[in-house]
Formats: C-alpha cells, sequence, structure tokens
C-alpha cells in the first residue's frame, strides 16, 4: 500500500504541476510571469495531490481492498472521474464565494455554475489519468 500511494502522489503532482502552471494566466488579470506564479502553482499542486489521496482511500474504504489500485477497472474510473467532477466544483465555488481567488476574462466559464471549465477538467481528466498511470506502474514495478 506505501509504495502505492507514493507512486499516486508523484504521477499526480507531475501531472498536476504541469496543469496548474498552463492554466495559471487564466486566472484573474494579475498574472505576470512563470516564475512569479509557481509558489502559488506549487501550493496549489500539493492540494490537488491531497485530493488524489483523499479519493484513493475512499474508494479503498468502500471496496475494503488496500490493493484495488492495482485491480482498477471501468466503474472504478467512473467512479473517480464523478468524484474529481463533484470535488472540483465544489472547491471551484467555495472558492469563488469566499473570494479566494477569481477567474480572468479569459478563462472559459461553465453556464449556470459559473466556475472555470479548465479546473473541472483539471480534475476529471488528470484524476483518472493519474490512477491508470499508476496502475501501469505498479504492473511494470
Amino acid at each position: 500500500m506505501k509504495k502505492e500511494i507514493i507512486m499516486l502522489a508523484t504521477v499526480s503532482f507531475l501531472l498536476h504541476l504541469v496543469w496548474e502552471n498552463l492554466q495559471a494566466p487564466l486566472y484573474g488579470s494579475d498574472y505576470i510571469s512563470f516564475a512569479q506564479h509557481f509558489p502559488t502553482c506549487l501550493i496549489a499542486t500539493f492540494g490537488d495531490v491531497f485530493i488524489a489521496l483523499i479519493v484513493y482511500y475512499f474508494i479503498m474504504v468502500v471496496k475494503k481492498d488496500t490493493h484495488w489500485i492495482a485491480k482498477q477497472d471501468v466503474s472504478d474510473y467512473i467512479a473517480i472521474t464523478f468524484l474529481g467532477l463533484l470535488i472540483a466544483i465544489g472547491i471551484e465555488q467555495n472558492a469563488l464565494l469566499l473570494e479566494k481567488w477569481g477567474y480572468g476574462a479569459t478563462m472559459p466559464l461553465i453556464p449556470y455554475l459559473r466556475v472555470g471549465l479548465l479546473p473541472i477538467l483539471q480534475m476529471t481528466i488528470l484524476l483518472p489519468i493519474s490512477f491508470y498511470l499508476t496502475k501501469k506502474l505498479i504492473r511494470s514495478a
């Protein structure tokens, strides 16, 4: 289980760090440079990894299997994607409500929800990819 957690955290960290930095210019109009915003993106990435680990433990408890990640199937990816979607919407709505961040004019918004499309896609795409790549790494080790 420890190896699985380390692999998931590492894969998730790398994927989310790239995504966070690529989408940083879409958050507000005060974006100046990669170097200026990297620390903020790094902190956000640790939050993304924490979310991946929460999802890992949640599914582990539901499945009652500490090594479920090596045996993932389509239903697991559906659950991971759905959880990622719900978590992302909740985080974005909460952050906007509490004015923790805002979006620049170039951030595409999801109608009705009025949250940024890219952070929602981030969790619904990168979360299942992180789990899939971790499964592949575990099987090849």
